[in-house]
């Protein structure tokens, strides 16, 4: 059975939507299929089915982290790009999560645009005294939200020309030093580009029907994620579970080291939550040993291969030194 929303909605009814369901380019269904993506997340089958994002319009997408957010905007700016032309700017407020964009966002170059040449894709986070004018060429740019800031200031010319803003992280407006730079920036678009389509994106922004309502967007707000969320409490060497269940963890120390070995153990991982980005580097470096010597070969080549690109690409700081070193071992901080 089909259900048609719209001119152009077209999707079939079931338990789950799939990729070959939507309305989009074949060779995009077909690069996403190659990625193991057959099937959509709960989230992104309402954003796709129960707003006009496909069709141009705004949208402001709320679900929590891993949910599949970044599909939906990779879908969009895709469609933008292939159908019609279009030019797509992903802005982030980090710049280790605009490379890690920029990685991800590489494997569309294999996507063929209307007239026959590939999708070009870069990234741009520095050097905020030009409008520079080469990122022109590009399809599909990544940048933080300063640069753009910076390129719209100084008037970029090929700004014009972008049919899509997808902002990741939206909740930043709500920093009190780095919000006003994003409301700008927001606004300055809106202005320039008052045709263009905005997908704004954040797993922990509260005020969703407020700040929908100012971006003129439809909006999916959810609390659906892929792994189902346990609480629990840790004493006396076990987790007691809100839901009843307790469960026995081996002692190794201390209760942070014993839990973290736990998961890890259990082939999951762990994220632990401090109260200052000193004390996550003193525990990520405490955590080491814990970790270390649960890795087999091929984690430590990945991890080998992970420390090594964080090594080349970002700033050469002491922190970015502390932070490749630990990753060899299997811990991280942020």
């Amino acid at each position: 059975m089909l259900r048609e929303t719209g001119s152009s909605r077209r999707f079939r009814l079931g338990s789950s939507m799939r990729v070959e369901d939507l309305p989009i380019p074949e060779q995009v269904k077909r690069v996403l299929l190659t990625n193991g993506i057959a099937e959509l997340y709960p989230p992104q089958e309402e954003a796709f089915r129960k707003t006009g994002v496909l069709e141009g319009r705004n949208l402001l997408m709320a679900s929590p982290t891993a949910s599949g957010k970044t599909l939906v905007a990779e879908v969009c700016a895709l469609k933008h790009i292939v159908e019609s032309g279009g030019k797509v700017l992903y802005m982030t407020p980090l710049k280790a999560l605009a490379s890690e964009k920029y990685a991800r966002f590489k494997s569309y170059e294999e996507v063929k645009r209307a007239d026959g040449s590939h999708v070009r894709v870069t990234i741009s986070t520095g050097d905020y005294d030009s409008d520079d004018p080469w990122l022109g060429r590009y399809d599909l740019i990544v940048s933080t939200y300063e640069k753009f800031d910076s390129l719209l200031r100084h008037g970029a010319p090929w700004v014009g020309d972008l049919t899509l803003l997808v902002v990741d992280e939206v909740h930043y407006l709500g920093h009190g030093d780095r919000g006003p730079t994003l409301e700008v920036v927001l606004t300055r678009f809106r202005r320039v580009n008052p045709r263009g389509q905005i997908i704004a994106l954040s797993a922990t922004v509260r005020n969703v029907e407020e700040l929908a309502e100012w971006l003129e967007a439809d909006h999916v707000s959810t609390d659906w994620r892929p792994v189902r969320l346990r609480e629990g409490v840790y004493l006396d060497g076990a987790v007691r579970f809100s839901d009843g269940t307790v469960v026995e963890v081996e002692d190794c120390g201390d209760p942070i080291s014993s839990l973290v070995h736990d998961t890890v153990v259990k082939g999951a991982q762990a994220l632990v939550f401090t109260s200052t980005r000193r004390s996550s580097v003193s525990l990520a470096r405490r955590l080491l040993k814990t970790v270390d010597k649960l890795l087999d070969k091929r984690a430590r080549r990945v991890l080998e291969k992970a420390s090594t690109r964080i090594m080349d690409e970002a700033d050469r700081t002491r922190l970015g030194e502390r932070l490749a070193k630990l990753l060899k071992h299997g811990v991280a901080f942020h």
